[in-house]
């Protein structure tokens, strides 16, 4: 669990919770639903949504009441105003800059396919240790940089509110993980998707997502074999 303070637009107040990593992975699954569903229909209730999603309507009404009260009592959520409220929880109502570290084939494939990053983010800077990536024009004419001048990179933004950075991806090879975390970290980034195998070890002020596609495909095997549906 994590703590977190919290104020959501309007006449919501600013309050303390404890939020759980799963509950935040559901608002994602939800957003995505919410996306489809405005195609068919203007509302939805806790009932529709918990069948798409493998869970019970109890559980998606508390995910949804941790943030505040949406719902009207028999009606439902109205599709647009909560896809706009999750939009918010999520912080991606507005662009999110981020650089990502590491060039290789992961860090490429990102750079090369925008789109993967999805709504309320944006590539802004490109970084790389092998003198023979520095230089060259990634796919999205960003230039590749010598990973030496991150931290002067991000300082030179930090005082622009359009362009300061607030995340980064990391996707360095294993042996280099660590030391290129805690350049970050030092540097102003509290906020690393981790797109290597190597654990990091940070500060507790540092949020670090791991994405690691081996573990993710274990985890996806085990369901397989044990024909086994997931209700957390």
């Amino acid at each position: 669990m994590d703590n977190f303070l919290i104020f959501i637009g309007g006449n919501m107040k600013l309050k303390k919770l404890e939020i759980s990593e799963r509950v935040v992975q559901r608002l994602t699954e939800y957003l995505s639903i919410l996306k489809e569903a405005r195609k068919q229909d203007n509302e939805i209730n806790s009932i529709e949504l918990a069948k798409i999603m493998n869970t019970t309507s109890a559980q998606v009404r508390k995910d949804l009441s941790t943030f505040g009260e949406f719902g009207v009592r028999g009606k439902g959520y109205d599709v647009d105003k909560l896809i706009e409220i999750i939009t918010e929880i999520l912080g991606i109502d507005k662009i999110n800059n981020v650089i990502i570290v590491g060039h290789g084939k992961m860090g490429e494939m990102l750079s090369s396919n925008l789109d993967v990053l999805g709504e309320g983010f944006k590539i802004v800077g490109i970084f790389d240790k092998d003198s023979n990536k520095i230089g060259k024009i990634a796919a999205n004419d960003l230039i590749v940089q010598d990973i030496r001048n991150v931290g002067e990179f991000i300082k030179n933004m930090k005082n622009d509110s359009n362009t300061k950075i607030d995340m980064a991806i990391l996707a360095v090879v294993k042996e280099q993980a660590q030391i290129a975390a805690e350049g970050l970290v030092k540097n102003g980034i509290s906020a690393i998707l981790n797109m290597t195998t190597y654990k990091l070890e940070l500060g507790e002020n540092v949020k670090v997502v791991d994405m690691d596609i081996s573990a993710k495909l274990q985890e996806l095997n085990f369901w397989r074999i044990n024909n086994i549906s997931e209700k957390i």
